[in-house]
Order: structure tokens, then C-alpha cells, then sequence
């Protein structure tokens, strides 16, 4: 089993809790000016109901304070004060419907600088595309610029993953899933000559059409894809970075029985299809030999989990630390938190409300490190907030 390895030396600054005007680097206190609130208690304010099919949400890391929600159908709403409108619209090359769309954008660390961004959707056949955009002469995305940089074709139309999230190192993470089908159809998850059932890592600033990074964990490995980061995972819809600390949380959805998540872990094999969370799927496996997930709940509890963010923002400070995830049920999500204790351990977190009225698709963070959520049956854009 590998151990899991921190991403970066250093903490991100942006949004990490303030202590001083300034920290040890002499940057800015990303929270003056904004003031916290005590307490646990949370409520969800309505941004905006302004959405159709959300299925992602970013920021621009621009400082302008605009946040970003993809369309499954393939366009891209900037929101702001309250009103989202049409910033890209690929939907004449997007195929979307149950698990395939226009499913998550990136953009890079020097978007003010250089305008680039990514997207990974599905196209024609069912074929995955990460793809590289820039900006009209308006500012707004440019369809006419992409540049198609990883495709991958999917057997079926579930699993298809569709995250990608730039890590603190620099990096473009992709996530697919095992392919679709039940149980592993298509033999993917242990299969490590695919990028399917893996987390991908690739640099975008160097190659043709796109760089290995050198200390990828399987570089030089014959058996194994030079992209690949993590593999043995199902269909990790959803993970993020810990904008303080770098750890990766991977929320992997599950079969029949289990969803799990778990810490991301540099060439980690996270056990599917012969784990599904911490138990045997397959007869006689060795949990051992895998990553194990540090938090799994059964389907009496959910069916289909959405991972989210750890708390990182200024106006609730009580809650540093608290993994927010969610689970896409027939019925209604809930909001529930899990938490690192001192002792490293993953304990239950400060934050349960047993249903948002919705289904949450997604998880979303702004610049400041505040959190959102989307409801993809209601079409709306929710802001977890101090219940004070």
C-alpha cells in the first residue's frame, strides 16, 4: 500500500485562515476585511435560480470575484450579483444525458496573464475530450479556440468520471471512471494499460499536446500509463484539493453496497473492482494490498455520492477543516461533513442537515474559500453560509 504523500511543501495562501495583516511570506491577508461568525450552524442561501442541468462550479482565480457553473449541456454561465449569463457555448459538440455533458472546466493558475482554460466533456460516440480554450475579444470564452489535448473513448454512458482541477503543484488532474456497465464491465479497474478507472496528471505548460510530469509515480514503468497518478477507482465524479494543506479527497462513487471516500495518495491503487470502500467486492482480496477509504457509509444512507471541498473561507471560522460531501439520491441530498482530528484520524464533522430540498450535482469554491453547492433538479446555485 503507498503512503499517502502531502502535494506541495508549502500551503496555499488564498483563503487559508487569517492570523496576521500578513503571513510569514508578507502576502496579504486573504480575509481582511471580512468578518467571521462564530458557530457550526449553517444555512443555504440562493444565488441564483438561473441554471438548467448544473453539474460544476469554479472561479477564474482572476479577483474578480465572478464565479463559473457548466451546463451539462454544454455552456458555461457566469454568475454575478445574483444573474448568471452565457460565457461559452459548446453545445453543438457536447453529448450529454444521464452521466455524459459539458461535466467540468479549469482554469489555469495564470488565466488574468494568459486566458486559458480547459474543459472536459463528452462528444460524439461518447468519447471523452479534455480540451484547451481561450478568450474572444470580449473576454468570454472563444468555442472557435479549442484545442483538443487527451481524448479517451467510452465504452458505455455511465462512469465516465469528468473532474479536472488544476493541483497546487501546477498540474491538470483528470479523473475517469472504469467505463460503465456494473462490477467492472469492461475490466478496466485494475487494467493499468488504460487511462480509464485513474486519476491522470499532465503538464499543460510543456509537450505536444500536453508534458508527463518527471516524478509521476509511474514514469519508466512499462506496465503502466506515464499520466497516471492514482488508479482502482470506479468513477471518482468528484475531488478536490485542500486549498491549505494540498491533500487531494477523492470521492469515489460506489456499486451496490458502499460510497467511499478517500485521501489521495501519489500512485495509490485504490482497490476497485476487488474492494468497494473498505470491503471485499471480489472473493479473496486482500484489502491490505489497496488504499483504504477513510470515511464510507451504506446505500440505506445514499446511493450516489458528490464530493465537495474542505473548508478553507473567512466567514465561518469554526469549521476549518470540515469536508463538505453530499450524496445524489431519487429523493433529496443531504449536507454532511467529515473532519481530520489531531490524531489524524477522519471523525464525523460539525455540519449534517438530512436534506437541501434538491439534488446536489456538485460542489463548488470560490476565491475566498467559500463554499457552494449546485442542485441539479432545481437549477439552482446554493451558498452554505453562517446560520446567524
Amino acid at each position: 500500500m503507498n503512503a499517502r504523500l502531502p502535494l506541495l511543501l508549502v500551503p496555499l495562501l488564498v483563503g487559508c485562515p487569517p492570523t496576521d495583516d500578513d503571513d510569514a511570506t508578507g502576502a496579504p491577508d486573504a480575509c481582511e476585511g471580512i468578518e467571521g461568525v462564530s458557530g457550526i450552524d449553517v444555512a443555504l442561501d440562493v444565488v441564483t435560480t438561473d441554471l438548467s442541468s448544473p453539474v460544476h462550479m469554479t472561479h477564474a482565480g482572476d479577483g474578480s470575484g465572478r464565479v463559473f457553473v457548466v451546463e451539462q449541456g454544454g455552456e458555461v454561465l457566469v454568475v454575478e450579483d445574483g444573474s448568471a449569463s452565457i460565457w461559452l457555448d459548446i453545445d453543438d459538440r457536447v453529448n450529454a444525458g444521464g452521466e455524459r455533458g459539458l461535466l467540468s472546466i479549469a482554469f489555469h493558475s495564470s488565466f488574468s496573464a494568459n486566458g486559458r482554460f480547459f474543459a472536459s466533456y463528452t462528444g460524439d460516440g461518447g468519447t471523452s475530450y479534455i480540451s484547451e480554450f481561450g478568450l474572444d475579444a470580449d473576454g468570454n470564452g472563444d468555442p472557435d479556440s479549442e484545442r483538443v489535448v487527451l481524448q479517451q473513448s467510452q465504452p458505455a454512458g455511465n462512469h465516465n468520471g469528468g473532474q479536472i482541477a488544476f493541483g497546487p503543484d501546477g498540474y491538470l488532474y483528470i479523473g475517469f471512471g472504469d467505463g460503465g456497465g456494473a462490477g467492472d464491465t469492461y475490466g478496466n479497474g485494475q487494467n493499468p494499460d488504460t487511462f480509464l478507472a485513474k486519476i491522470l496528471r499532465i503538464d499543460v505548460d510543456s509537450g505536444d499536446p500536453y508534458g508527463i510530469p518527471s516524478d509521476n509515480p509511474f514514469v519508466g514503468d512499462a506496465d503502466h500509463l506515464p499520466e497516471t497518478w492514482a488508479w482502482g477507482l470506479r468513477n471518482p465524479w468528484r475531488f478536490s484539493f485542500d486549498r491549505e494543506t494540498g491533500t487531494m479527497w477523492i470521492a469515489d462513487v460506489g456499486q451496490g453496497d458502499l460510497e467511499e471516500i478517500s485521501l489521495g495518495a501519489i500512485g495509490g491503487n485504490f482497490g476497485w473492482p476487488e474492494m468497494e470502500g473498505n470491503s471485499c467486492y471480489t472473493a479473496g482480496c486482500n484489502p491490505s494490498d489497496f488504499e483504504p477509504a477513510v470515511h464510507e457509509y451504506s446505500h440505506s444512507e445514499g446511493i450516489s455520492i458528490t464530493g465537495g471541498f474542505v473548508y478553507r473561507g473567512c466567514t465561518m471560522p469554526d469549521l476549518h477543516g470540515n469536508y463538505f460531501f453530499s450524496d445524489y439520491n431519487y429523493f433529496n441530498s443531504p449536507l454532511w461533513t467529515i473532519r481530520e482530528a489531531d490524531n489524524g484520524a477522519i471523525v464525523a464533522g460539525d455540519v449534517t442537515i438530512q436534506s437541501i430540498g434538491g439534488l446536489v450535482s456538485s460542489f463548488g469554491e470560490d476565491e475566498a474559500g467559500e463554499i457552494y453547492l449546485l442542485d441539479h433538479s432545481g437549477g439552482r446555485l446554493l451558498k452554505i453560509v453562517p446560520a446567524s
